[in-house]
C-alpha cells in the first residue's frame, strides 16, 4: 500500500566540529559529536512536521481514501505504544479500516468482509474495537472480528486499554442508549454508564489503566456535553458519569462572534489527560486537551485545518501517555485527512541532556585518570 503521508526523511548532521576543538581531543569529540548529533536529530524531527501549539504534525492519507468533499481518512484512537486505528473514506462512502504503525506503515484490518464496519479503539497489544452490522466487536490482533454479544444489537464499542476493559454504548429494551463497561471480551460482567442529567444517551469513548472513562452526554438542552467516572464507584453494575464543564471558547481567526454549542471527549491517558472537540455556532469543530485533575482546557487545532464555506474542523481523538495525540482535519475542499503529533521537547531540557551526557563522561574520565595516576 503507497504511503501517501507528507511525512520526510530525516537525515542527521554535525556542524559543530570546529567550536568544540575536535581535533585537539578525539575522544572528547567523539563524545561531543555523539551529543551535537543528538541534539541536531532532535530539534530536526521537530521541524519534520508542521509545528504548532507545542506539537509537531504529520499530516497522512490512510489506505482508501477519497477526494471528494466528506471523503478521506479519520484516525478514532491511539494506544501507548503509537499505533493509532483509523478508516478511509472512499468517494463512494465505503470504509477501509487500517492501523497505522508507529513507523509510519499501515496495516489493513479485515472485519468480517464489511465495507460499513468503523474500528474506534486499539490498545498497545494490537486489539482493536468498533461497531460493524449495528453491533460491538473485538478483534484480537491477527485474528478474527468477534461480536460482543452480551451487548446485543444497537452497539458499539468505542475505547479500549491495555488491561482489555472496553467501554462503549448499547441499547436497552426500553430504548435508552447508555454508555457501558466491560471487563474483557469475553465478560458477561457489563457495567452500566448512565448520563449524569437528560434522556440517558452516553457514548462511553475511551478508558486510561487507572479505569478513569471519558465520553460524553446528551443533555437537557439537546447538545453532547463531556462527562467522566471511575470504574471503581460503580454502586450495583451502574456508573453515573459526572458532568464535565463546557469550555470557555476563544476566538477564532475566520469566527467572528463564534459560541459554544456542545463538545465530545474522546479519550483520556493514564496521567488525566483527556482530548476532544467542541463544535461552535458556525458549525466548526476545534479540538482541545482538557485536563481532569485541575478542569483546564488547552486548544489545539492542526495547522493544516482550513476553511470551506466557511467551515473547518479539528478533531483530536485519542492520547499516549506520553502525551502523542491523534485526529483528524478538513481541508479547504472539506476533504478529511488523518494527523499524529508529539510534542516538541522544549530547546532547554534538550541542552541539559547534552550537558548531562557530558558531565558523566568527564567523571568518568575522571575517575580513570586517577585511578592510572595511582595504580
Amino acid at each position: 500500500m503507497t504511503n501517501s503521508s507528507n511525512e520526510k526523511i530525516i537525515s542527521d548532521r554535525h556542524p559543530y566540529a570546529s567550536i568544540y576543538g575536535m581535533s585537539q581531543n578525539p575522544k572528547l569529540a567523539i563524545l561531543v559529536l555523539g551529543i551535537g548529533s543528538l541534539l541536531v536529530s532532535l530539534a530536526t524531527a521537530a521541524q519534520a512536521g508542521v509545528m504548532a501549539g507545542g506539537y509537531n504534525f504529520l499530516n497522512f492519507d490512510g489506505p482508501g481514501f477519497g477526494t471528494n468533499a466528506g471523503a478521506g481518512t479519520n484516525m478514532n484512537g491511539i494506544a501507548n505504544n503509537g499505533a493509532a486505528v483509523g478508516v478511509g473514506i472512499s468517494n463512494t462512502g465505503t470504509f477501509t479500516n487500517f492501523v497505522r504503525n508507529p513507523n509510519g506503515s499501515f496495516t489493513t484490518l479485515n472485519i468480517n468482509g464489511s465495507t460499513t464496519a468503523m474500528a474506534f479503539g486499539i490498545n498497545s497489544a494490537g486489539n482493536v474495537v468498533g461497531a460493524v452490522g449495528g453491533t460491538a466487536f473485538y478483534l484480537p490482533f491477527g485474528g478474527t472480528a468477534q461480536s460482543l454479544t452480551t451487548l446485543g444489537s444497537g452497539s458499539a464499542a468505542f475505547g479500549i486499554n491495555d488491561m482489555g476493559n472496553i467501554v462503549g454504548q448499547f441499547t436497552q429494551s426500553g430504548g435508552t442508549m447508555p454508555g457501558f463497561f466491560l471487563p474483557s471480551n469475553s465478560s458477561v460482567a457489563l457495567t452500566t454508564i448512565n448520563a449524569p442529567s437528560g434522556p440517558n444517551t452516553v457514548n462511553a469513548q475511551g478508558i486510561n489503566n487507572n479505569g478513569l472513562i471519558v465520553g460524553f452526554y446528551v443533555g437537557n438542552d439537546g447538545q453532547a456535553h463531556g462527562f467522566l467516572g471511575l470504574v471503581a464507584n460503580a454502586v450495583g453494575g451502574t456508573l453515573t458519569g459526572t458532568a464535565i464543564a463546557d469550555p470557555t471558547i476563544p476566538p477564532v481567526v475566520g469566527e467572528p462572534g463564534a459560541t459554544f454549542v456542545f463538545s465530545q471527549v474522546l479519550g483520556v491517558n493514564d496521567h488525566g489527560i483527556a482530548v476532544g472537540y467542541y463544535g461552535d455556532s458556525t458549525t466548526s469543530q476545534h479540538g482541545f486537551f482538557y485536563n481532569t485533575l485541575t478542569g483546564q482546557y488547552t486548544f489545539l487545532d492542526d495547522p493544516s485545518a482550513a476553511f470551506n464555506n466557511g467551515v473547518e474542523v479539528t478533531q483530536i481523538t485519542g492520547i499516549t501517555n506520553s502525551g502523542e495525540i491523534t485526529g483528524f482535519y478538513s481541508d479547504a475542499n472539506g476533504v478529511f485527512h488523518g494527523f499524529v503529533a508529539s510534542p516538541v521537547p522544549e530547546p532547554a531540557s534538550l541542552t541539559l541532556a547534552g550537558a548531562g551526557l557530558l558531565a558523566t563522561w568527564l567523571a568518568k574520565r575522571r575517575a580513570k585518570a586517577a585511578t592510572d595516576l595511582h595504580g
